[in-house]
């Protein structure tokens, strides 16, 4: 039951202590639920009828408009620095504590490296200066071999593990410096899109944008039905995109039906391209399945990852490493870590042991769909290829996999898309079969002759060429990947 603030004190009793929730825009209303006891037996200006027999409490929601003067929205957005600016030296204090946690595992690892010295110095003479006693002495028994073995070992993990925290707090620093500021669209602009949603059934309350780095803007809207109907998210994005005069688009995380409670959702603007991507593969003749794995996913916003490996060896075994490696690393970027900090965690993980002691190679190209650029990140990967109409342009690298060296090498290379390009990434064996062949030094040619359009048509092409080449006998796993780039019609 609603009612207003003017409830008369002598025909009502108040108690208890109210909840406190603003929304709207210049005026905040506030929403205060409490017990109430009715004694009249008719309240002429709520038009409600009660039992004059007896009380009873009825739980009762007051709505009260506040003004809200200019100085006190200052205080009030001073305030919200302020606690930003709280949160933010926490999380800096988060990344000290991590750094100095990896300094204290590394100073350890340091000492243990002097003890093991320390065990290690049997090739000394002795003071009688007999040979045969220092010969002796230089060979170490079974137990102290051992011992060394595992410290060197321990010092290793420990060194992993320092990195992976360095890492953390690496990360911790970045988000620390990330800034992103809340505002409110225009008074008349909000009283316009409340009413026209309220038509469509949908009630509006509070309502800000964020401005992302790059500067598209995401929008956060407190919303609900009216009555029980079924809205969609979709539905509400196509209505904004009127109402703000902008292509607008539901979140990831935003979800697909509203709620009849008051809850918020996550708009973002159109990003100006997309993409599209297709596969083909052939697996290793003597094997059932391929030891390459690839994903292709969207996270962050508006950014899309390409990601390819190839486990060594084939088989079972090798897709158990690869697989790891590109689920690692998509986890890895949804939780916001960077590319190259993902790769040297993903490495620490290989020389640990954590997923047996194999190696992999790592291809990922990174597509930022609201700049149209495309980062590629290579660590022990095959040559990718970026077409342009008649023109293709091979990205290569000259680094080891991961899980062979304790800092492995990442070589990126930026490049600024055009509308209709391709993007194409190829395993290790597609390059072996063409060396079988014209050799692989022909391939840009080749792809540069296809006129396909459709993504998976393409890669299609290019793996039935190559097998061509290899007259069918397949020696490696092959793995194609081709995305195509294209600008988003408004």
């Amino acid at each position: 039951m609603r009612m207003r603030s003017s409830l008369r004190r002598k025909e009502n009793e108040l108690s208890g202590n109210g909840q406190l929730f603003l929304f709207g825009k210049a005026d905040f209303v506030c929403y205060y639920k409490v017990p109430v006891r009715l004694l009249s037996e008719k309240n002429p200006d709520y038009g409600c009828v009660f039992d004059k027999h007896r009380a009873f409490c009825l739980p009762i929601i007051i709505t009260q408009k506040i003004q809200i003067t200019k100085s006190e929205k200052g205080v009030m957005m001073m305030e919200a620095a302020v606690l930003q600016d709280y949160e933010r030296r926490r999380l800096l204090e988060y990344a000290d504590s991590f750094r100095e946690l990896a300094d204290s595992f590394q100073n350890f690892g340091l000492e243990s490296a002097a003890e093991e010295a320390l065990l290690l110095k049997r090739t000394e003479l002795p003071e009688d200066g007999n040979p045969q006693l220092a010969e002796e002495k230089m060979i170490p028994t079974e137990e102290e071999r051992q011992l060394i073995l595992w410290e060197r070992q321990l010092s290793e993990q420990r060194g992993i593990f320092a990195g992976q925290l360095q890492e953390m707090s690496r990360m911790l620093s970045e988000i620390a410096k990330q800034e992103r500021n809340a505002e409110k669209i225009s008074e008349k602009k909000y009283r316009q899109l409340a009413r026209e949603m309220k038509a469509e059934g949908i009630l509006v309350g509070d309502l800000f944008y964020i401005r992302a780095a790059d500067g598209h803007r995401q929008y956060s809207i407190q919303m609900r039905t009216v009555k029980t109907i079924s809205v969609s998210s979709e539905d509400v994005a196509g209505l904004l995109s009127v109402l703000l005069d902008t292509r607008i688009v539901p979140h990831r995380n935003c979800g697909y039906f509203l709620s009849g409670e008051w809850e918020y959702y996550m708009f973002q603007e159109e990003p100006c391209f997309h993409v599209l991507t297709g596969t083909a593969k052939a697996i290793k003749q003597t094997e059932s399945v391929s030891g390459d794995c690839f994903e292709s996913f969207e996270y962050g916003d508006g950014k899309v990852a390409i990601l390819l490996s190839d486990g060594m060896g084939a088989g079972e075994s090798a897709l158990k490493c690869s697989a790891a490696v590109v689920d690692l690393m998509q986890h890895f970027l949804e939780a916001g870590f960077s590319v190259e900090a993902g790769m040297r965690l993903i490495n620490g993980v290989l020389l640990t042991g954590g997923v047996g002691h194999y190696t992999s190679t790592m291809d990922c190209c990174n597509i930022d769909l609201y700049q149209g650029t495309c980062h590629f990140y290579k660590v022990g990967a095959a040559p990718s290829y970026l077409k342009r109409e008649n023109l293709v342009e091979q990205i290569s690298s000259r680094n080891l996999p991961l899980g062979l060296v304790d800092n492995p090498e990442s070589e990126s290379v930026t490049r600024f898309l055009e509308d209709g390009d391709y993007i194409i990434l190829l395993s290790d064996g597609v390059a072996e079969a063409m060396n079988q062949g014209i050799g692989e030094a022909a391939l840009p040619e080749v792809i540069s002759r296809f006129q396909t359009k459709n993504p998976s048509e393409l890669a299609g092409d290019i793996l039935t060429y190559v097998l061509h080449q290899c007259k069918g006998e397949v020696r490696d796993d092959m793995t194609v990947l081709v995305t195509g780039f294209w600008e988003t019609t408004r």
